[in-house]
């Protein structure tokens, strides 16, 4: 919803919007439609996952899921953003920065002290970008690629072309075909690619740490005024609970003798008896009871019992009790 917000104020309505799904592709589709629809026309286009680790799908990389979007995009500008990157001053800027400057495209970046985790970007004495590397581990520059690339109509055919040939390239053992290196072959081939420079954070939702710091930014930014916690209250949704904010909470959601807050988001349908938490993101469908814990990430349908750990990090679909009994 946070990008989706970004891109209505910086694209008119009936902009058509092409998703990449994959994991949880029936619940991302059923959500944007019902949601969005009535103002960008959506497409969807499936990755098909390479494979699963447990119940876990993974795929071949961002570089093969923008070509799955060449059937839009190959014969017009191209905008790429990314859904795990969320620009808090929006995208209104690289699209001023694309049509004002002379240039083939533009690449959204944010100065950060650890490019090592991005790709990261170096430029010429003409502020053209002259390489663009992935995670490096001597990094150029502390100019970090942060989730949008606006490539103009005289670039898009060739990017695809690119993306074409990288994807019959086998893969090995936890490879994937990337964007990166087709940029910096397009950058090679005498395209000129300029940045924009963000002055606003970029939230990472990639990482567990810069999930939680980016949760902390959002919530900052949410006014839920205390008459939605006594709504919830005198609904039954909220029962001899503090809730200290700010704290997002889902839909449907039950709370039960606990403590939740600050800098706390949960998902829908979940069910927290008997809980301390702060600084955490509780996904859908979760079952807590007796949980004390700071600075965690609980995946969706989750259930945890009888335990007081900071920092805890789990997947979708896990159990975890230290209980000898098991009363959910």
């Amino acid at each position: 919803d946070h990008i989706i917000t970004k891109l209505k104020s910086s694209f008119p309505k009936g902009t058509t919007i092409c998703f990449i799904v994959g994991y949880k592709k029936r619940q991302i589709t059923e959500y944007l439609k019902e949601n969005h629809s009535d103002y960008f026309k959506l497409e969807f286009v499936e990755q098909v996952p390479m494979g699963y680790s447990a119940d876990t799908p993974y795929f071949s990389g961002l570089g093969d899921a923008i070509l799955l979007a060449k059937d839009f995009a190959q014969s017009d500008d191209c905008f790429i953003f990314l859904s795990d990157r969320l620009p808090m001053e929006g995208y209104s800027q690289i699209l001023l920065n694309f049509h004002q400057d002379i240039c083939d495209g533009i690449i959204n970046v944010k100065e950060v002290d650890n490019p090592k985790f991005y790709g990261v970007v170096e430029l010429d004495d003409k502020n053209f970008i002259s390489s663009i590397d992935e995670k490096p581990e001597n990094p150029k520059s502390n100019y970090a690629v942060s989730g949008a690339y606006l490539l103009g109509m005289n670039v898009s055919p060739r990017l695809f072309e690119l993306l074409e040939i990288q994807s019959k390239i086998p893969l090995e053992n936890g490879q994937e075909h990337m964007i990166t290196p087709i940029i910096q072959k397009i950058i090679e081939e005498g395209f000129k690619l300029k940045i924009n420079e963000m002055e606003r954070e970029i939230l990472d939702f990639g990482r567990p740490e810069s999930l939680l710091a980016g949760n902390r930014l959002l919530l900052a930014e949410t006014k839920i005024s205390d008459p939605f916690y006594e709504t919830m209250q005198q609904s039954g949704d909220i029962i001899d609970s503090k809730i200290v904010p700010p704290v997002f909470i889902g839909n449907k959601v039950k709370i039960t003798d606990s403590v939740i807050g600050p800098n706390v988001s949960i998902g829908d349908n979940a069910v927290i008896r008997k809980c301390i938490l702060s600084e955490s993101v509780i996904g859908d469908g979760v079952n807590l009871k007796k949980i004390i814990s700071s600075s965690s990430i609980i995946g969706d349908y989750c259930i945890l019992e009888s335990l007081i750990k900071k920092r805890i990090t789990i997947g979708d679909s896990s159990f975890i009790t230290t209980s000898k009994s098991n009363s959910f």
